[in-house]
């Protein structure tokens, strides 16, 4: 195994990780009283429950299923498995969207954090929606790549949670922190994973019919 390899598969391993955790984390909101629940977002989940235990529902079962869509040995071997938790994945990415949307113009932490948030819903949907169309029409390799952008959209919930004792380590307000990680969190990652497309165009030209076939069959 190169160090290059070595370096991929421990990326991939603590996304994995950090994904489940995150996921199982927010099973909380699920509960009669969820514990440890910031005031502003206690509010909003006061206010908005269906929907936001919708957009809650909807990205942590994304979150949990979004990484092993990319483990090749799953993806060649039960190629079945991968079309249907895909469908799966799919459809929680249009639940959480559209109910992130949603609850995204009532954060309590001003228009400049409503308009991030509202934002990345909106990719979050499209990008996942392209990668879709890619599939429908067998453009398999586009399916992939667009599929890792989505991916990418969907993990913001890590990167958003890593970044938030950032901005209080720093002697800035919380506040000030949420709201630059509003769009930091997920266009930080559309960042990495375009330079990473660029430079692993050969870890895409491995997809065939039989790995990946439609999603609508």
């Amino acid at each position: 195994m190169t160090l290059q390899s070595f370096a991929k598969k421990g990326v991939w391993l603590f996304i994995m990780l950090s994904a489940t955790a995150i996921s199982l984390l927010s099973l909380r909101f699920l509960l009669p009283n969820p514990p440890h629940v910031a005031p502003e977002i206690l509010e909003n989940y006061i206010n908005h429950k269906t929907v936001f235990l919708a957009h809650v529902t909807g990205s942590l079962t994304a979150l949990l299923i979004g990484p092993w869509q990319f483990v090749t040995g799953l993806r060649t071997k039960i190629p079945k498995l991968h079309r249907w938790t895909g469908r799966i994945y799919m459809i929680t990415v249009l639940i959480g969207g559209i109910g992130g949307f949603i609850i995204a113009w009532s954060s309590e932490y001003g228009p400049i954090a409503v308009a991030g948030l509202a934002l990345l819903s909106v990719v979050w949907l499209y990008v996942t929606g392209k990668g879709y169309l890619c599939a429908r029409s067998r453009q398999f390799q586009a399916h992939s790549k667009w599929m890792l952008r989505s991916f990418a959209l969907t993990a913001a919930a890590i990167t958003l949670r890593l970044g938030l004792p950032i901005a209080p380590a720093l002697g800035y307000e919380f506040d000030t922190g949420y709201i630059a990680l509003s769009w930091a969190s997920w266009i930080i990652n559309l960042g990495i994973v375009e330079i990473y497309l660029r430079l692993n165009t050969s870890d895409f030209g491995g997809i065939t019919k039989s790995s990946l076939t439609t999603i609508s069959t």
